[in-house]
Protein backbone atom coordinates (compact mmCIF):
# COMPACT_ATOMS: atom_id res chain seq x y z
CA UNK A 1 0.00 0.00 0.00
CA UNK A 2 1.21 3.83 -0.02
CA UNK A 3 2.88 5.39 2.39
CA UNK A 4 1.35 8.07 4.12
CA UNK A 5 -0.21 10.53 2.49
CA UNK A 6 2.22 13.37 3.03
CA UNK A 7 4.74 10.94 1.70
CA UNK A 8 3.00 9.76 -0.99
CA UNK A 9 2.19 13.42 -2.55
CA UNK A 10 3.89 14.37 -5.47
CA UNK A 11 7.13 15.87 -4.47
CA UNK A 12 7.77 17.90 -8.13
CA UNK A 13 5.91 17.77 -11.35
CA UNK A 14 8.27 19.21 -13.82
CA UNK A 15 7.29 18.67 -17.55
CA UNK A 16 8.79 20.85 -20.05
CA UNK A 17 9.36 24.45 -18.76
CA UNK A 18 7.62 23.77 -15.54
CA UNK A 19 4.09 23.55 -16.68
CA UNK A 20 1.67 22.13 -18.74
CA UNK A 21 -0.95 24.03 -20.80
CA UNK A 22 -3.78 23.98 -19.24
CA UNK A 23 -2.69 21.33 -16.55
CA UNK A 24 -3.50 23.09 -13.11
CA UNK A 25 -0.29 21.42 -11.88
CA UNK A 26 0.40 18.44 -9.99
CA UNK A 27 -2.10 15.64 -9.15
CA UNK A 28 -4.13 17.03 -6.11
CA UNK A 29 -5.42 15.62 -2.89
CA UNK A 30 -8.08 13.70 -4.75
CA UNK A 31 -5.59 12.28 -7.42
CA UNK A 32 -6.82 14.28 -10.15
CA UNK A 33 -4.73 14.71 -13.01
CA UNK A 34 -2.35 16.94 -14.49
CA UNK A 35 -2.62 17.10 -18.00
CA UNK A 36 -1.85 19.35 -21.56
CA UNK A 37 -0.28 19.54 -24.10
CA UNK A 38 3.69 20.99 -23.49
CA UNK A 39 3.73 24.29 -25.02
CA UNK A 40 5.78 25.25 -27.77
CA UNK A 41 7.40 28.75 -28.50
CA UNK A 42 4.20 30.94 -29.10
CA UNK A 43 1.80 28.49 -28.92
CA UNK A 44 1.38 27.15 -32.36
CA UNK A 45 3.19 24.45 -34.01
CA UNK A 46 6.85 23.76 -34.20
CA UNK A 47 8.12 24.84 -37.68
CA UNK A 48 11.32 22.33 -36.52
CA UNK A 49 12.21 19.61 -34.11
CA UNK A 50 11.52 20.73 -30.80
CA UNK A 51 13.27 19.18 -27.10
CA UNK A 52 12.27 19.56 -23.70
CA UNK A 53 13.67 18.57 -20.64
CA UNK A 54 10.91 15.59 -18.82
CA UNK A 55 10.96 15.26 -14.86
CA UNK A 56 8.57 13.99 -12.22
CA UNK A 57 9.17 12.97 -8.81
CA UNK A 58 6.38 11.20 -6.36
CA UNK A 59 6.61 9.59 -3.38
CA UNK A 60 5.97 5.76 -3.77
CA UNK A 61 2.99 3.75 -5.24
CA UNK A 62 2.08 0.35 -5.24
CA UNK A 63 1.62 0.29 -9.62
CA UNK A 64 3.60 2.66 -11.96
CA UNK A 65 1.97 2.56 -15.14
CA UNK A 66 3.93 4.53 -18.18
CA UNK A 67 2.73 4.91 -21.36
CA UNK A 68 5.22 6.29 -23.39
CA UNK A 69 6.42 7.50 -26.88
CA UNK A 70 8.60 5.96 -29.08
CA UNK A 71 12.60 5.94 -28.17
CA UNK A 72 14.73 5.08 -25.63
CA UNK A 73 13.82 4.07 -22.26
CA UNK A 74 15.59 2.28 -19.53
CA UNK A 75 13.79 1.51 -15.74
CA UNK A 76 15.78 0.68 -13.01
CA UNK A 77 14.57 -1.42 -9.45
CA UNK A 78 16.05 0.70 -6.77
CA UNK A 79 16.66 1.16 -2.89
CA UNK A 80 14.55 4.43 -2.97
CA UNK A 81 11.75 5.56 -1.25
CA UNK A 82 10.66 7.54 -4.35
CA UNK A 83 9.12 7.01 -7.95
CA UNK A 84 11.38 9.48 -10.34
CA UNK A 85 10.78 10.03 -14.43
CA UNK A 86 13.53 12.16 -16.12
CA UNK A 87 14.26 12.68 -19.75
CA UNK A 88 13.45 14.25 -23.10
CA UNK A 89 11.08 14.55 -25.47
CA UNK A 90 11.45 15.56 -29.15
CA UNK A 91 8.68 16.49 -31.68
CA UNK A 92 7.99 18.35 -34.62
CA UNK A 93 4.39 19.82 -35.60
CA UNK A 94 1.94 20.14 -31.83
CA UNK A 95 3.42 19.38 -28.98
CA UNK A 96 2.78 15.89 -26.92
CA UNK A 97 0.15 15.79 -24.69
CA UNK A 98 1.40 15.19 -20.91
CA UNK A 99 -0.37 13.12 -18.17
CA UNK A 100 0.34 12.60 -14.67
CA UNK A 101 -2.05 10.71 -12.38
CA UNK A 102 -1.79 9.68 -8.74
CA UNK A 103 -5.02 7.24 -7.67
CA UNK A 104 -4.25 7.08 -4.32
CA UNK A 105 -7.45 4.79 -3.29
CA UNK A 106 -5.58 2.04 -5.71
CA UNK A 107 -2.41 3.01 -5.12
CA UNK A 108 -1.35 3.78 -9.25
CA UNK A 109 0.54 6.57 -10.18
CA UNK A 110 -0.20 6.51 -14.31
CA UNK A 111 2.18 8.68 -16.56
CA UNK A 112 1.25 9.35 -20.30
CA UNK A 113 3.08 10.67 -23.07
CA UNK A 114 1.53 10.74 -26.50
CA UNK A 115 2.05 12.64 -29.61
CA UNK A 116 -0.10 15.40 -30.98
CA UNK A 117 -1.92 14.44 -33.88
CA UNK A 118 0.25 14.51 -37.55
CA UNK A 119 2.95 15.38 -35.39
CA UNK A 120 5.81 12.62 -35.04
CA UNK A 121 7.48 12.78 -31.55
CA UNK A 122 9.81 10.50 -29.74
CA UNK A 123 11.40 10.36 -26.33
CA UNK A 124 14.72 9.43 -24.13
CA UNK A 125 13.19 8.55 -20.64
CA UNK A 126 15.18 7.00 -17.24
CA UNK A 127 12.03 5.56 -14.71
CA UNK A 128 13.37 4.52 -11.29
CA UNK A 129 11.03 2.98 -8.94
CA UNK A 130 11.10 1.28 -5.53
CA UNK A 131 12.13 -2.31 -5.97
CA UNK A 132 8.97 -3.99 -5.15
CA UNK A 133 6.73 -1.27 -7.28
CA UNK A 134 4.51 -2.83 -10.03
CA UNK A 135 5.59 -1.57 -13.34
CA UNK A 136 3.09 -1.87 -16.38
CA UNK A 137 4.48 -0.73 -19.46
CA UNK A 138 2.77 0.15 -23.12
CA UNK A 139 5.63 0.85 -25.77
CA UNK A 140 4.55 1.54 -29.29
CA UNK A 141 8.43 1.19 -30.15
CA UNK A 142 11.91 1.31 -29.58
CA UNK A 143 14.42 -0.31 -27.09
CA UNK A 144 13.87 -0.36 -23.66
CA UNK A 145 16.31 -1.79 -20.41
CA UNK A 146 15.05 -3.02 -17.84
CA UNK A 147 17.10 -4.24 -14.46
CA UNK A 148 16.66 -5.09 -10.45
CA UNK A 149 12.69 -5.03 -10.20
CA UNK A 150 11.13 -7.16 -7.74
CA UNK A 151 7.57 -6.62 -8.31
CA UNK A 152 4.85 -8.05 -10.97
CA UNK A 153 6.20 -6.54 -14.53
CA UNK A 154 3.73 -6.43 -17.64
CA UNK A 155 5.07 -5.07 -20.90
CA UNK A 156 2.83 -4.48 -23.88
CA UNK A 157 4.83 -3.15 -27.41
CA UNK A 158 5.46 -3.78 -30.81
CA UNK A 159 8.56 -2.78 -33.13
CA UNK A 160 10.54 -3.20 -29.86
CA UNK A 161 13.70 -4.43 -28.11
CA UNK A 162 13.29 -5.09 -24.48
CA UNK A 163 16.10 -6.56 -22.21
CA UNK A 164 15.15 -7.19 -19.11
CA UNK A 165 17.86 -8.48 -16.32
CA UNK A 166 18.36 -9.16 -12.63
CA UNK A 167 14.52 -9.76 -12.08
CA UNK A 168 13.33 -10.74 -9.30
CA UNK A 169 9.28 -10.48 -10.49
CA UNK A 170 6.57 -12.46 -8.93
CA UNK A 171 5.09 -12.56 -12.52
CA UNK A 172 5.89 -11.10 -15.93
CA UNK A 173 3.10 -10.69 -18.73
CA UNK A 174 4.49 -9.47 -22.09
CA UNK A 175 2.24 -9.06 -25.38
CA UNK A 176 4.91 -8.72 -28.16
CA UNK A 177 3.96 -7.64 -31.49
CA UNK A 178 6.98 -7.35 -34.10
CA UNK A 179 10.09 -7.59 -31.61
CA UNK A 180 11.84 -9.08 -29.40
CA UNK A 181 12.13 -9.56 -25.86
CA UNK A 182 14.83 -10.87 -23.57
CA UNK A 183 14.33 -11.77 -20.06
CA UNK A 184 16.32 -13.35 -17.26
CA UNK A 185 15.48 -13.87 -13.71
CA UNK A 186 17.39 -13.90 -10.41
CA UNK A 187 15.06 -15.62 -8.67
CA UNK A 188 12.23 -18.10 -10.27
CA UNK A 189 8.85 -16.33 -11.04
CA UNK A 190 5.79 -17.60 -9.77
CA UNK A 191 3.47 -16.78 -13.45
CA UNK A 192 4.75 -16.11 -16.70
CA UNK A 193 2.79 -15.02 -19.47
CA UNK A 194 4.23 -14.15 -22.75
CA UNK A 195 2.15 -13.53 -26.04
CA UNK A 196 3.82 -13.21 -29.67
CA UNK A 197 2.83 -12.10 -32.64
CA UNK A 198 5.73 -11.55 -35.21
CA UNK A 199 8.08 -11.88 -32.85
CA UNK A 200 10.89 -13.74 -30.56
CA UNK A 201 11.63 -14.01 -27.01
CA UNK A 202 14.46 -15.54 -24.48
CA UNK A 203 13.72 -16.15 -21.26
CA UNK A 204 16.28 -17.42 -18.67
CA UNK A 205 14.73 -19.05 -15.50
CA UNK A 206 17.30 -19.62 -12.12
CA UNK A 207 17.83 -23.71 -11.79
CA UNK A 208 16.48 -25.39 -9.27
CA UNK A 209 12.76 -24.80 -10.35
CA UNK A 210 9.89 -26.51 -12.06
CA UNK A 211 7.35 -25.55 -14.37
CA UNK A 212 4.35 -26.17 -15.66
CA UNK A 213 4.57 -25.17 -19.24
CA UNK A 214 0.53 -24.71 -21.34
CA UNK A 215 1.32 -23.88 -24.96
CA UNK A 216 -0.68 -22.25 -28.13
CA UNK A 217 1.35 -22.24 -31.58
CA UNK A 218 -0.52 -21.42 -34.39
CA UNK A 219 2.90 -20.80 -36.27
CA UNK A 220 6.39 -21.12 -34.62
CA UNK A 221 7.49 -22.90 -31.56
CA UNK A 222 8.81 -22.92 -27.84
CA UNK A 223 11.84 -24.60 -26.93
CA UNK A 224 11.32 -25.93 -23.54
CA UNK A 225 15.17 -26.00 -21.58
CA UNK A 226 14.24 -25.96 -18.44
CA UNK A 227 12.75 -28.52 -15.67
CA UNK A 228 8.68 -29.36 -16.50
CA UNK A 229 6.03 -30.52 -14.07
CA UNK A 230 2.59 -30.92 -15.45
CA UNK A 231 1.51 -29.72 -11.50
CA UNK A 232 3.98 -27.32 -10.76
CA UNK A 233 2.98 -24.25 -8.70
CA UNK A 234 4.93 -22.02 -11.06
CA UNK A 235 3.20 -21.43 -14.26
CA UNK A 236 4.61 -20.72 -18.03
CA UNK A 237 2.02 -19.79 -20.18
CA UNK A 238 2.97 -19.10 -24.06
CA UNK A 239 0.56 -18.21 -26.78
CA UNK A 240 2.67 -18.07 -30.34
CA UNK A 241 1.37 -16.77 -33.71
CA UNK A 242 4.65 -16.46 -35.81
CA UNK A 243 6.91 -16.34 -33.28
CA UNK A 244 9.85 -18.24 -30.99
CA UNK A 245 10.07 -18.63 -27.50
CA UNK A 246 12.94 -19.88 -25.78
CA UNK A 247 12.88 -20.95 -22.02
CA UNK A 248 16.05 -21.68 -20.87
CA UNK A 249 18.20 -22.51 -17.84
CA UNK A 250 20.05 -19.47 -16.34
CA UNK A 251 23.75 -18.20 -17.03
Amino acid sequence: MLIAAAAAAVVAVVAVSAALAGSGGPPRDGGGPATGSIPAAGGGPATGTMTRAVSVVTGPADTVELLATQGQLTIVGSATGLVTLTGQLHWTGHAPIASTRLNRAAGILRLSYRCAAASPCGGNYRLVVPRRTAVVLHEPSGHVIITGLAGPLRITARSVDVSATALRSPSLAAWITSGHLSAAFDAAPRRVSITLLSAQATLRLPPGAAYAVRQRVTSGYVDVEIPRAAGAARTITARINSGELQLLPGL
